[in-house]
């Protein structure tokens, strides 16, 4: 149990080393683009600051100054003008007279919409200067976007070089977004959860009390889920203290979610099947189609998560719910099997089970089956409650739902094969003392 303790802390210690949105952006805008988004939407608080270092320059070698005939802006729009404006239609495609539809007048219109901030970066009649530092203060808590202007005749079609690199941080110098402030202790609270109840079940286990096979399989389903947490932490706190989006930790947070969806669907899978409920092994050909499916699962799953190429990404990911779907039909169909064998009574088992003993598996897979429904059904009620009920600034509370679920799910089945202290035994036959037939027949 101290060796545990000792390891959670260190893993702890090391990531709190790792408190906005800090990038810097190299592109190429063709002018007849109009409009690009450089930023996503990002929850800024009342005092949060801005700052932007921004160059404008020609394609080509040397550089020299854009065309004089050109002006650029920098925008800062608020979350209610960016929707009202329906400003998400114009998206930098083959097609760059979409944005204006060859209509000169609307094109200045485009570049004249109201924004919260706005700063002419080149063109007359200011002074043209390829360099620029901005910086100002947020006057109203929402979520803010910045996009470059582009504005010129229809005519034109030249390109243009930005190098900017923009910074937004939310008062008490903290770089997460706002609806993101809360992961960050959200994930603390889990970690300190599920490390307590993982150290508990093994002090537990090991102190007297007697466990199975699917015992250490929980175990290691949740210790797979504490992995997952800590990664999430890991990024959250590296992103709330710097601003980076370091892509290692980004990937570190999915490779650790498909590992311990994995876990946790291989766990339900398994006593689908009635593994150490009705029998005590699989069938070659079960264990051969669950180490199949869950290789496949993690396969297409990584790949999914380091991929690069739009084309080769949905393929990857259809592949991946293709294979998740197939393991959430086994568990459907396994459970209803096994559950309606053990009402009719024809389980093919090597001793016959009492009354008592066949209704305590019955509870068994019923608890189970309770759990795998909450498990399909939430994510459907949680889409819902996002849409029509959190605002954008609770949008923390979407994640922190899903992982309640999980950690229920856990602690039901924790409870329904819970641990036992064993009878005990006549020393002559080795046989239970005691006849009481319901103690412990939760984990046979």
């Amino acid at each position: 149990m101290s060796k545990f303790l000792l390891f959670v802390s260190l893993i702890l210690f090391f990531v709190q080393e790792a408190s906005c949105y800090d990038e810097k952006h190299n592109f190429t805008v063709p002018i007849r683009s109009r409009i690009n988004k450089i930023t996503p939407l990002f929850g800024l608080d009342e005092g949060g600051k801005v700052d932007i270092d921004v160059e404008v320059l020609s394609v080509g070698w040397p550089r020299s100054n854009p065309p004089p005939w050109l002006n650029v802006y920098l925008v800062f729009f608020n979350l209610q003008q960016w929707y009202e404006y329906d400003l998400r239609a114009y998206i930098p495609t083959n097609d760059y007279t979409f944005a204006c539809q060859n209509d000169d007048a609307q094109c200045v219109s485009i570049c004249s919409l109201p924004s919260v901030k706005r700063y002419q970066i080149w063109g007359s009649p200011h002074d043209r200067q390829r360099k620029r530092s901005l910086a100002f203060e947020i006057e109203e808590r929402t979520e803010y976007t910045l996009a470059l202007l582009t504005c010129a005749a229809t005519s034109h079609d030249d390109t243009i070089s930005v190098e900017m690199s923009v910074r937004m941080i939310n008062p008490g110098h903290q770089h997460l977004s706002v609806e993101q402030i809360p992961l960050e202790g959200m994930y603390w609270t889990l970690v300190v959860a599920y490390g307590l109840l993982l150290g508990g079940s093994v002090w537990v286990l090991r102190n007297g009390f007697s466990g199975l096979l699917l015992h250490k399989l929980l175990l290691a389903a949740m210790g797979v889920k504490l992995l997952e947490l800590i990664c999430n932490l890991g990024y959250y706190r590296h992103l709330s203290l710097s601003g980076n989006d370091v892509t290692y930790l980004f990937q570190a947070t999915k490779f650790g979610a498909i590992c311990a969806d994995a876990g946790f669907l291989g766990l339900l899978l398994l006593m689908s099947l009635g593994y150490t409920i009705t029998r005590e092994s699989l069938t070659r050909r079960e264990r051969q189609l669950l180490w199949g499916f869950f290789v496949l699962y993690g396969l297409f799953g990584l790949l999914h998560s380091v991929c690069t190429a739009p084309v080769y990404c949905q393929g990857f990911l259809l592949a991946f719910y293709v294979v998740k779907f197939l393991i959430t039909f086994c568990i459907i169909v396994a459970m209803n099997a096994n559950i309606e064998r053990l009402r009719a009574g024809n389980l093919d088992l090597h001793r016959p089970f009492s009354p008592t003993q066949l209704y305590l598996k019955l509870l068994i897979f019923h608890n189970i089956r309770w759990a795998f429904f909450a498990v399909l059904v939430f994510p459907i009620l949680l889409m819902f409650v996002e849409v029509a009920v959190l605002s954008w600034e609770q949008a923390w509370v979407g994640p922190l739902l899903q992982e309640m679920l999980y950690l229920c799910v856990f602690l039901l089945i924790g409870y329904t094969f819970r641990y036992h202290r064993p009878p005990p035994a006549d020393p002559e036959t080795e046989e239970p003392l005691t006849g009481n037939a319901g103690e412990g027949e939760e984990g046979e």
